[in-house]
C-alpha cells in the first residue's frame, strides 16, 4: 500500500510547475526583481529631462547665423483675410487680392518656409484653393511651390537651397 502511494506521488504532476524551470521560486523572484529595477534605472537615466553637458560653454557659445534676404512673390487664388509666412522669422504681409511680394530672411542652416492663409470668403464644397510661392534667391535657381488645400492653408516646405560655404 505504501509503495502504491509513493508511485502515485512520484508520477503526480503539479499544475503550475514546469519541469524546464529549476531552482527556488524565491531566488527566481529576487533575480527578476533586480533585473526589472536595473532596466527601470537605465530607462530613467536615458529619458531624463536634465541636460547634463560635459562642456557647459557649448550651449552658450552659439554662433550668430546670418540670414539671407530672399525676394518672394505670393499669388493667392482667392482674396485672403490673413497671411503669415514663417521662415524662423514670421512675416505677415498685408492681405491683398493680387500678388504679394517682399523679402524673406531664410536661415541657410535650416531652409524652410511655413505658410498660413485664411480665406476671406467661405469655401464651397469640393473647391480647392491655392497659393503659389516663388523665391528668387540671388545666385540660385528660382524656386516655385504651390500650396493647395480644400480649406484654409496651413503647410510648410523644406527648401532645397544648398548651404553657402
Amino acid at each position: 500500500m505504501l509503495t502504491s502511494i509513493c508511485k502515485f506521488l512520484a508520477n503526480q504532476r503539479i499544475p503550475l510547475h514546469s519541469e524546464s524551470v529549476r531552482g527556488s521560486p524565491l531566488v527566481r523572484f529576487f533575480i527578476l526583481t533586480c533585473a526589472l529595477a536595473a532596466t527601470g534605472l537605465g530607462l530613467m537615466r536615458v529619458t531624463s529631462t536634465e541636460n547634463k553637458l560635459k562642456n557647459p560653454t557649448q550651449s552658450t557659445d552659439r554662433q550668430t547665423v546670418e540670414l539671407e534676404p530672399v525676394p518672394f512673390r505670393l499669388i493667392v487664388s482667392s482674396p485672403a483675410s490673413f497671411v503669415e509666412i514663417d521662415t524662423g522669422k514670421i512675416v505677415r504681409p498685408p492681405p491683398l487680392d493680387g500678388p504679394m511680394s517682399g523679402k524673406l530672411e531664410i536661415d541657410p542652416k535650416n531652409p524652410r518656409v511655413g505658410l498660413i492663409v485664411k480665406w476671406k470668403n467661405p469655401i464651397s464644397p469640393g473647391e480647392h484653393r491655392f497659393a503659389k510661392l516663388t523665391l528668387e534667391a540671388p545666385g540660385k535657381d528660382t524656386f516655385t511651390h504651390t500650396f493647395d488645400a480644400a480649406g484654409d492653408l496651413d503647410d510648410f516646405i523644406e527648401l532645397p537651397l544648398p548651404e553657402t560655404p
